[in-house]
């Protein structure tokens, strides 16, 4: 399933998606935001019932934005993958804020969220990963990631685990912000790129996961697009 937003009116808008993931199903909910609105919120729900699997993308490259994901965990036996990118540049200012709650036992959620942030880009990352009491061996993990390729840009990442029952397989979480190697970039610049050319395709490469996840080669190209241009 796949759903792109895009405004290029600059007014206040605001979406709202609710969607089950049934018993024994398997689903993979691809979200791109392209949005120039002044203020754009995004309300997004997931529920995941018995034995069902959710696969949730998030490419969200938008001006101002809020967006909020919500997975309520509450089938036993399912399992939820979330991995979602934001990027901005010049005064873009997105705020992620991505939810996962397990009301089940035997249940499993893996995060993974990643900001980029140049020019005078805001990018800020929530992961709230809450287990609740009596949900036994769930197993819980978040990666937060945010680059900046600019002195002035900003990535701010929270993540955030809420545990209540301690009879669990795993449960962790880890975060990163910083910038690109140097070495890195001498290296590829050295091979002939600039150093522009040389930011977007390790970050490419950083987003290649949820690059490769996007089946239709035209939206394929214009994220990969959208993405370039904020570097």
């Amino acid at each position: 399933l796949i759903v792109e937003v895009t405004d290029h009116t600059k007014q206040h808008s605001d979406y709202k998606i609710k969607l089950t993931a049934e018993e024994n199903t398997q689903v993979k909910y691809l979200l791109i935001a392209a949005l120039e609105s002044k203020q754009a919120i995004i309300n997004h729900d997931f529920i995941t019932e018995r034995n069902a699997n959710l696969e949730l993308l998030a490419g969200l490259v938008s001006d101002v934005l809020t967006a909020k994901l919500n997975v309520l965990v509450s089938g036993e036996g399912s399992n939820v993958k979330i991995r979602a990118v934001a990027v901005s540049s010049d005064e873009n200012h997105q705020v992620i804020d991505v939810y996962m709650t397990h009301k089940a036992p035997n249940t499993n959620g893996d995060m993974t969220n990643i900001g980029i942030a140049g020019k005078k880009g805001v990018v800020v990352l929530n992961g709230i990963e809450k287990i609740e009491k009596g949900m036994k061996n769930s197993n819980v993990y978040q990666t937060l990631k945010g680059i900046i390729t600019s002195d002035e840009a900003r990535i701010d990442v929270n993540p955030i685990l809420l545990i209540d029952e301690y009879d669990l397989q795993g449960a962790g979480h880890a975060a990163t912000v910083g910038r690109i190697e140097e070495e890195s970039l001498y290296y590829l610049q050295s091979r002939g790129l600039t150093k522009q050319e040389a930011e977007r395709l390790i970050i490419n490469g950083l987003l290649n996961p949820l690059i490769e996840e996007i089946e239709d080669e035209e939206l394929k190209e214009r994220f990969i697009e959208l993405v370039n241009v904020r570097i």
